[in-house]
């Protein structure tokens, strides 16, 4: 197995934001794998029924868990 080197790493890390009360977005970890990251945000989400999302190091939304991932689950 090959491991990946360090730039591979750095461009496909993902941040886990979750919404404040305020509406600010706050980063609360990062990712180097993509899989962990979908798993643990929604994990988080039903947790709390907090928004989260997914970004990439751009800052560009990769994922949002929201409301509308309640509905998908009782469809």
């Amino acid at each position: 197995m090959q491991v990946p080197d360090k730039d591979f790493l750095e461009k496909n890390k993902v941040h886990l934001e979750m919404l404040c009360i305020n509406g600010n977005w706050k980063r609360i970890d990062s990712f180097y794998d993509y899989a962990t990251a979908v798993n643990y945000g929604v994990n988080k989400f039903f947790a709390t029924h907090t928004a989260y999302r997914l970004t990439n190091n751009e800052g560009r939304i990769v994922e949002l868990f929201d409301s509308e991932l309640l509905n998908e689950e009782s469809d």
